[in-house]
């Protein structure tokens, strides 16, 4: 390696211009990758595509579409159900169907109009059952919502279904309601209007039934005497009754009326009798009649967006006067909000997609015309992610500019050598070569790769410091550069090379994890160093070399030539101090950091993990407000998505309804944490069906439910189906997954022919809580093994290669440790901070490791070369370590809380590298020092002296 590197700062020397070229040149080529780069944000971050759960979760949304956008109407009650805002709603609904990538609507205008086209076509339906036919106000609203046409049909309807019991008492009823002018008036146009059978049977009638013997006597006589004609016996007649025997006359008359003389009797009445006539018919229907007269009634009605508002309160406030149960989800808050379901199609798992979906959603909701009075926001899961995007951009920009600003602080107060910000001028380009390569390698940003920005700004001017304080150091003793950039290259290239090795092999750990998230942050970090250290080690001794060549040399002032060799530091004599102080203490100072270190392990089970994506976002995104909000006025929005799949089997038939019905009510029974269940058996139940039906009937109330409702539990193929169980709102996400997983267990038995398997985003989200925490204890031991292996090959002693391995392994205890003392949980970024550790901590420790064995091989006297070598390179590793840590400062001030707390954790961590390079490292070295070789040196050393 040192031949390399022989080779590399003579080349490097001579053909600055060339590899400063070509370096440039390489950063525009990956520069056109940048373009791109590409957002991800949703659970597919978390769970490998090739997991049975992604591949069932891509079956789902197939079949049944992406996550839902939520519209939330708010305001008064009369606003919300009223005509005007129904109708508002239909030309919405019609709008936010043209848009691409929506499959439909799920609100009150779309499931009552098609349960309204299809109501009557089947032996049941569930918006009959809505109807109170003993309410007079609905009676009442009902027919003024129907034409003349569709009254006349009704009443003829009700008429014929009438017994004759209930005609007799509609008749006298109707008889009670007329004044005497309208019952004279009546009596003539039912006389009027009799036939000569009719006129027959009221004579026979009142011959035999009504006449005493004296009125029949007097009726023989003229009959005999042949003095009148029938008309006028009629009228004789007539006149002979007395009042009794008139209403005896006209009730029998009024029981052999034909229907259409019936329907003039009643035509006499005014609009106040007709009202109390048609109250009274209604009170004397029987059962079975009111169900005939509402299934009658129901295909008349209008369109939602055509009813009244008095039609519309009848029915959306039918218990009560308040919201019936089966609409509370869609009419939250007693009627005071509206919630309008937007059904996405599968590609809105896409964060383009949902961009788009937001832009143009949000663009329908303005150029809606609703009331004043009704507030509409626009809420759910895709509604955030299609913000996410504008978030990310604003965080990255914003941790770029504080990192730099950081940067040049700490540059300035604590790095004092010539041109000192040339370390971080070289990490744009170095910036440039890793997202450039992540575009190429198609490696989204995410979550956690978006942390990669200041972190490769710390790590990228880390390097550079190292490489400059190096060279600095050199040209101060020779006055010469391609000396200094010789020696400072053949030291510190394969110095910060191995540190390089151990960080990549350390961050490829994360390979490990189950979760894509934490495999491209590895990825990420281990393609950021490796380009940090290529660019810094390329520019910096090319830059360095240029700038102090001799033909630049000659035309400077020749105090230069003259200029003192610098004393140490007062940095450099402190840690001098506290190195001596260390290791005339070190079995104090180990016992220490191993006790501390220990204890961070034993907590560490008692830390929680975290995966709400709502919890890592900016708290005060609009779609996030929104959301929240929604959550607290309808409660629990959240469902556990099983995919039903039927094979080539019909998911419809009566065994699988059957089943579907069987396994929802045994997961409902038998968990506390589920509150309700949602699947195409209970949407068939709730419409009247029954599951001993026919396969005919079932398939058809199947097909005659509302398509908005259906398109989410059934697909259109009729071979998969949806089971939803929603849970409690107080469920934790550990919680929700340990019942998903009891959940998963029951339905796999007595399930049939059927798979049943879970899917969808809420039962991504529940898998990746099992991935982001699986193997974190494995990759510790790896990475550490790692690192021991990496040592021990290219230093060939235990020892060496030990040495950094115990500083380390006491910081990866005291990460834990700090998380549980703040009460932080873990998150899918913290998690990683073991890869993260690993990789900075070595870095610290090899740079001690490589001045003390250099320093070792000149004294051959452990503390005179652990002091030496802490106080030469420990300044430089304090400024490299402040940089670190300015870089993971910045991350503190993103405007993602995930990133905040990860920036926080990750600066406490630095730190605790840095202190236990500085610290335990001596001490370690210290306590396991060859004491038989030093004193044997020693010895040595005495002679030469003597001799």
């Amino acid at each position: 390696m040192s031949k390399i590197f022989g080779k590399l700062s003579a080349n490097i020397h001579q053909h600055a211009k060339w590899w400063i070229g070509i370096i440039l040149a390489i950063t525009i080529g990956l520069a056109f990758g940048l373009p791109n780069l590409e957002i991800k944000m949703g659970n597919d971050v978390f769970v490998s595509n090739n997991s049975a759960i992604s591949k069932d979760s891509n079956k789902y949304m197939h079949h049944f579409g992406g996550d839902s956008y939520y519209i939330m109407q708010s305001g008064k009650q009369s606003d919300i159900l009223s005509h005007d805002n129904m109708q508002e709603l239909s030309k919405f609904d019609r709008k936010i169907r043209d848009v691409d990538n929506v499959r439909g609507t799920t609100d009150l205008v779309t499931v009552m109009n098609q349960e309204l086209a299809n109501a009557g076509k089947g032996k049941s339906d569930s918006l009959s059952g809505q109807f109170d036919m003993n309410n007079s106000k609905l009676q009442k609203d009902l027919m003024n919502s129907l034409s003349d046409k569709q009254k006349n049909k009704l009443q003829n309807q009700i008429q014929a279904s009438l017994t004759d019991q209930q005609e007799q008492q509609v008749q006298k009823y109707v008889a009670g309601q007329l004044s005497d002018q309208q019952q004279q008036k009546l009596q003539n146009e039912i006389q009027a209007s009799l036939s000569n059978q009719q006129k027959q049977q009221v004579q026979s009638y009142v011959v035999q039934n009504v006449l005493n013997d004296q009125q029949k006597q007097q009726m023989a006589q003229a009959q005999q005497s042949g003095s009148a004609d029938p008309a006028q016996m009629q009228q004789m007649m007539q006149k002979a009754l007395n009042q009794q025997q008139q209403v005896q006359v006209q009730k029998y008359t009024q029981s052999i009326l034909t229907s259409k003389q019936q329907a003039m009797m009643q035509s006499a009445l005014n609009d106040q009798q007709q009202d109390s006539l048609q109250k009274y018919t209604m009170s004397i229907l029987n059962g079975q009649q009111k169900n005939s007269m509402v299934k009658t009634v129901v295909p008349m009605l209008p369109k939602v967006q055509n009813m009244s508002t008095a039609l519309l309160r009848d029915i959306f406030l039918s218990d009560n006067g308040k919201v019936p149960s089966e609409m509370e989800q869609m009419l939250p808050k007693n009627g005071k909000m509206n919630l309008v379901l937007i059904n996405t199609s599968e590609k809105a798992s896409s964060m383009d997609t949902d961009v788009q979906l937001n832009h143009d959603i949000n663009k329908v909701i303005k150029n809606a015309n609703f009331s004043d009075g009704i507030k509409v926001k626009l809420a759910g899961q895709p509604g955030i992610l299609g913000q996410i995007r504008t978030e990310v951009l604003s965080s990255m920009i914003t941790m770029f500019a504080i990192a730099i600003v950081i940067m040049i602080i700490v540059l300035a107060l604590i790095f004092p050598v010539r041109r000192r910000l040339l370390a971080l001028l070289f990490v744009v380009p170095s910036l440039i070569w890793t997202f450039g390569l992540m575009g190429w390698f198609d490696l989204p940003i995410t979550l956690a790769t978006m942390a990669t920005l200041p972190i490769i700004i710390g790590l990228g001017t880390d390097f550079g410091v190292q490489f400059h304080n190096r060279y600095e150091e050199e040209f101060r003793k020779r006055k010469d550069a391609k000396k200094a950039a010789k020696e400072s290259i053949h030291k510190m290239g394969p110095a910060v090379g191995v540190a390089l090795i151990v960080m990549t092999f350390s961050f490829l750990t994360l390979f490990l994890s189950r979760a894509p998230l934490m495999q491209q942050f590895g990825l990420t970090l281990a393609i950021g160093v490796i380009s940090s250290y290529i660019v810094e080690f390329s520019l910096m001794f090319g830059s360095l070399s240029l700038l102090d060549s001799d033909k630049r040399k000659k035309n400077k002032n020749k105090k230069n030539k003259q200029t003192k060799i610098k004393q140490p530091s007062i940095l450099s004599k402190v840690l001098a101090r506290y190195a001596n102080f260390v290791t005339h203490h070190a079995g104090i100072v180990m016992l220490i950091g191993v006790v501390l270190g220990v204890f961070g392990f034993s907590v560490e089970k008692n830390i929680d993990v975290e995966t709400d994506i709502t919890k890592f976002i900016p708290q005060n995104m609009t779609a996030l407000k929104n959301t929240k909000a929604l959550q607290n006025n309808i409660g629990s929005t959240t469902y556990i998505t099983y995919l039903v799949d039927a094979g080539d089997l019909d998911v419809r038939s009566q065994d699988n309804i059957q089943t579907i019905d069987k396994l929802g009510k045994k997961v409902d029974n038998k968990y506390s944490g589920v509150t309700d269940v949602q699947s195409i058996s209970s949407q068939y139940k709730s419409a009247g069906g029954k599951l001993n039906a026919s396969q005919s009937d079932i398939d058809q109330q199947i097909k005659l439910l509302p398509k908005a409702l259906t398109s989410t539990m059934i697909s259109d193929d009729h071979h998969y189906a949806t089971m939803q169980f929603k849970v409690k709102e107080d469920l934790s996400s550990a919680d929700q997954l340990i019942l998903m997983n009891k959940i998963t267990k029951t339905l796999k038995h007595g399930n049939g022919d059927l798979k049943i398997s879970p899917a969808g985003a809420q039962s991504m989200m529940l898998v990746a809580i099992d991935n982001i925490s699986a193997n974190h204890t494995l990759i510790e031991l790896v990475g550490l093994a790692v690192i021991f292996v990496i040592l021990f090959l290219i230093y060939k002693n235990w020892r060496v290669a030990l040495y950094p391995v115990v500083p380390i392994l006491i910081v990866l205890g005291l990460s834990p440790l700090t998380l549980w003392l703040i009460g932080t949980p873990y998150n899918p970024l913290t998690i990683t901070l073991s890869a993260l550790v690993l990789g900075i901590g070595t870095e610290f420790t090899i740079l001690i490791l490589e001045r003390y064995r250099e320093e070792y091989s000149k004294s051959h006297d452990t503390r005179k070369s652990i002091v030496q070598s802490v106080s030469s390179v420990g300044s430089a590793i304090t400024v490299s370590g402040l940089t670190v840590v300015g870089g993971f400062t910045a991350i503190m001030f993103s405007n993602f809380p995930i990133l905040r707390q990860f920036g926080l954790i990750t600066v406490l961590d630095t730190a605790y590298a840095l202190i236990s390079a500085l610290t335990i490292l001596p001490a370690f070295i210290y306590l396991l020092r060859d004491r038989k070789e030093e004193k044997k040196n020693q010895r040595n050393e005495d002679t030469d002296k003597i001799e």
